[in-house]
């Protein structure tokens, strides 16, 4: 029994040491996992845990795809060679017993693409003197791809991505599903959804998808739900005929139809009369007053004359009801000078104002900015320049004012009255012509320079008739004004002149200098 025990334990032994020696460190392959026809492949062999080794050896295996290109080591010592032919090669009398850390370099030769892994293989072989300390083999699977892929038609995966498989190599591409502009397979009405689908170009995959409901309603026409009255509103409606929806809107009310005025009570010379109207349509009664018509005076006496600031008194015996009676006379000026009067609305001006109206002559430089300023548009007119004035300071009319000017002889009822704003803007105004021709009236809010003119035949209505207003914009409105003007028509003159000249001096050197070249050539 002890025999047996001890023959036991002998053999435990050696196998121990045995086991040891070979397994002090192992080697490892590293290196990619796929390579395409034609390319190299390079894998190193990396040993750890592996000490005093005073030789090592290793041998290549790998499949039919490959074709050894070099093997080479990566430590130096006695013995450096590898042989092709056999896929094997040795070191020895190594300068360190270390080998650890790369050991050895293998490149390879893709010839030919599979659809099957490729095995390669190294076995490393290390020894301390005739003792071995290491046998490993460490292999890898590689993938050889063709150079240029061989595929087939995608196939559906799933409803995002569809595949496709070389049919040498087996490489499997992935891509996503592309969908072409779908197919309406139901239609959406303000009712239902519908549906669209939609089919990939490449595998003919398809998905469909819900297509909202349209706002497109097949409506009826308007009916009358409520009728309106002269002074409600009604309503109406119309129904979908797809999905019943209905619309309702108002209607505006029509408005009282109203007859003629009739005369319930006659006015006076001083009292108020009415008046009143009925609807057809609701017989509601609208009623009215009658102005009073006012004393007609028989020879009339004004006790009190108008002024540009007071209203003036007229008295007399009214020819209408008999009776003696007083009447308001507006507000009145007239300029002697110039014959233009003024009938300002009572409280246009304050007590003491003074109207100083000054014709614009041809002797005057302000003259030609008139003429230029009216173009083509009048070839005879006369111009004002008018101005108020209160404690020496030039003021602006309160209230809207009635100006009458004079026609001037010869002119006949074709003229208007124009707003001169500058030498290139003269703005026509709304004007009334009195019915004999002899004067033409128009109403301002404030006072510039203004021109009566005959219209010339050449302008048209769009070169005469720019838009009518009574002016809400101030400009420079004094005499004053109108003189400061004048010198800026002087001035832009003798600029024109001084440009013109310099022209002139600039053409006849351009001149001179051409003349000597021409000398010269």
């Amino acid at each position: 029994m002890k025999k047996i025990v001890s023959l036991l334990i002998s053999v435990i032994f050696v196998f121990a040491v045995c086991i040891t020696a070979d397994a002090e460190g192992i080697a490892e392959l590293n290196g990619n996992t796929s390579v395409s026809v034609g390319s190299n492949i390079e894998f190193t062999v990396t040993v750890n845990g592996c000490t005093e080794a005073s030789s090592v050896a290793v041998s290549v295996a790998f499949g039919d795809g490959f074709e050894l290109v070099s093997g080479s080591w990566l430590k130096s010592g006695a013995i450096n060679t590898f042989d092709k032919a056999k896929n094997k090669g040795s070191l020895g009398g190594l300068s360190s017993p270390d080998i650890n850390g790369n050991l050895f370099k293998l490149v390879l030769r893709a010839k030919t693409a599979s659809a099957n892994m490729q095995n390669v293989s190294v076995n490393v072989i290390a020894k301390k003197d005739a003792a071995g300390i290491l046998n490993y083999t460490a292999s890898k699977s590689v993938k050889i791809n063709c150079a240029s892929h061989t595929f087939g038609g995608y196939t559906n995966i799933n409803s995002a991505n569809h595949s496709r498989t070389c049919s040498v190599c087996g490489t499997v591409e992935t891509n996503a599903h592309t969908w072409n502009g779908g197919e309406t397979i139901k239609t959406a009405t303000c009712k239902e959804t519908g549906e669209k689908r939609f089919t990939c170009t490449a595998c003919n995959a398809t998905k469909t998808e819900v297509v909202a409901k349209t706002n497109n309603h097949t409506y009826s026409a308007w009916t009358q739900t409520k009728a309106p009255t002269c002074t409600d509103k009604g309503s109406e409606s119309r129904t979908c005929s797809t999905c019943r929806n209905t619309e309702t809107r108002e209607v505006a009310a029509s408005g009282h139809k109203f007859g003629k005025w009739t005369e319930t009570k006659a006015a006076t010379c001083t009292d108020k009369g009415e008046k009143e109207r009925k609807c057809s349509k609701c017989d509601t009664v609208e009623k009215g007053e009658i102005n009073p018509l006012g004393n007609d005076f028989k020879s009339p006496v004004i006790i009190k004359k108008p002024t540009l600031t007071e209203k003036g008194i007229e008295e007399g015996i009214c020819k209408r009801c008999g009776e003696k009676a007083q009447s308001e006379l507006p507000c009145f000026f007239k300029d002697e000078a110039t014959d233009v009067v003024l009938s300002p609305e009572y409280g246009a001006f304050k007590q003491g104002t003074e109207i100083k109206i000054e014709v614009i002559k041809n002797d005057n430089s302000f003259y030609e900015t008139v003429k230029t300023a009216l173009g083509d548009k009048s070839e005879e007119f006369i111009a004002y320049d008018i101005s108020a004035v209160l404690n020496n300071v030039n003021i602006e009319p309160d209230k809207p004012v009635t100006v009458t000017f004079k026609i001037p002889d010869g002119y006949g009822k074709n003229v208007a009255v124009f707003y001169i704003k500058d030498e290139s803007d003269a703005e026509k105004l709304e004007s009334t012509v009195s019915e004999d021709g002899s004067t033409v009236s128009v109403t301002l809010t404030h006072f510039s320079s203004y021109a009566v003119a005959k219209l010339s035949e050449k302008a048209s209505p769009s070169a005469t008739a720019k838009a009518d207003k009574s002016t809400d914009e101030k400009p420079e409105t004094t005499k004053n004004s109108a003189k400061r003007n004048k010198p800026i028509g002087i001035i832009i003159l003798i600029t024109v002149i001084i440009l013109l000249i310099a022209t002139a001096v600039i053409l006849y050197l351009k001149t001179n200098r051409y003349n000597k070249h021409d000398l010269i050539d």
